[in-house]
């Protein structure tokens, strides 16, 4: 049974410190579509890797993360339909999984599989609950939350008129724990207008190009703002990480403060103008909801000479949303390591992580400001927005 306390969090429950929290990362995914086993290390690679292995148990230990919000991420049929990741998925058995089953048969897999890689360890711990995230934390476990990103894993399979299906869907994954869902991702869904979040240099694979459709003009639909709904009832954080600009106000003003807000994984316009990224109006609106903005570890994202160093990059990124929300209370890490991602050249896998309180230290962050970024802020959304049990 799904509970949750007035409002959503727990009012007696004092702010704490869970220790390092990644709000973004891909582990699940690697192991997935590789058939990695999490417990080796394989390799770190360079700025653009797809096979690299940067959120595997090892790395997470090396870097001190004690909280990672584990993303699950399917991805989209359009992108399976191009020529060469068509013929590796025919290739690959996960890659035949992909073809075979739809987007939410092989979310509920990869679930599956990431519960089973975290089941062979002894100091890391699926929680599904806030009351579990504290358990684990106090046995001194690394507590791994499940995350779902792109709202297409609730659509296919489904008619588009199917509101009821979803809603059914969505049951189903807090059940499991979710805590989190990115609204939209990279292909048109059913839910909400996405902003373009691949890099102009990867739309092209070979002699193909991706099959990209943007409409920045197009906002939440009334799927998306039942589905929405549905989520703040059932205690999942809505992320509008990948949403349109539109879709990103029109969830603001549908959710207000009945639950935080998060964007896990961006940069801010100021620095790259890119529609994926934070104007001032979307730290604001998200402050407001009481909900945190990840900053991607991803020089490409952050600005729009893409330095390849991520520190200052980083740190000024930080800076920005603290100056636009006017605290240090709605900003926090979200690596999105492991997500076919260019890591940082000199911050490129959740062992480096450690150097970001350094830096913090450096740049004259008091002790409170400093744990609240890297971990304090995450873990108040997930306890003023996850179930209780």
């Amino acid at each position: 049974m799904l509970e949750s306390a007035p409002g959503g969090g727990a009012p007696d429950a004092p702010e704490t410190f869970p220790g390092l929290s990644d709000m973004h990362a891909h582990p699940a995914v690697n192991s997935f579509l590789w058939g990695r086993d999490l417990r080796k290390h394989y390799w770190t690679g360079g700025r653009f890797d797809p096979l690299a292995s940067l959120t595997d148990f090892k790395m997470l230990r090396r870097g001190g993360v004690k909280v990672l919000w584990s993303s699950v991420y399917v991805p989209e049929k359009p992108y399976l339909a191009v020529p060469p990741i068509h013929l590796l998925a025919l290739i690959l058995p996960s890659g035949r999984k992909l073809l075979k089953h739809s987007s939410w048969e092989c979310l509920l897999m990869m679930m599956d599989n990431m519960e089973r890689q975290v089941g062979r360890v002894d100091d890391f711990e699926i929680v599904r609950s806030n009351q579990e995230l504290d358990a684990a934390r106090a046995a001194d476990k690394t507590a791994i939350v499940h995350t779902v990103e792109g709202g297409h894993t609730l659509d296919n399979g489904l008619a588009d008129d199917d509101v009821d299906g979803r809603l059914e869907r969505l049951g189903v994954l807090a059940e499991r724990g979710v805590a989190s869902i990115t609204i939209a991702h990279h292909y048109p869904n059913q839910l909400a207008g996405h902003a373009i979040g691949i890099p102009k240099e990867q739309l092209k694979l070979l002699f193909w190009r991706l099959p990209i459709e943007v409409d920045p003009e197009r906002g939440l639909t009334p799927i998306g703002a039942a589905v929405i709904e549905r989520m703040i009832e059932l205690r999942i954080v809505p992320d509008v990480a990948h949403c349109t600009t539109k879709a990103r106000r029109d969830i603001y003003e549908l959710v207000a403060d009945r639950i935080p807000i998060v964007a896990t994984h961006v940069g801010v316009q100021s620095m790259n103008s890119a529609p994926y990224n934070l104007d001032r109006i979307d730290a604001e609106a998200i402050a407001s909801s009481g909900g945190v903005a990840g900053v991607i570890f991803m020089p490409y994202w952050l600005e729009e000479t893409d330095p390849g160093d991520g520190r200052e990059a980083i740190w000024r990124t930080m800076e920005t949303l603290h100056d636009w929300t006017g605290s240090w209370r709605h900003v926090g890490l979200g690596t999105d390591f492991d997500g076919f991602t260019n890591p940082a050249d000199d911050w490129d896998s959740s062992a480096k992580l450690p150097a970001v309180r350094e830096m913090l230290g450096e740049k004259g962050l008091a002790e409170d400001d400093t744990k609240a970024l890297l971990g304090g802020n995450a873990r108040r959304v997930l306890r003023d927005g996850w179930r209780w049990d």
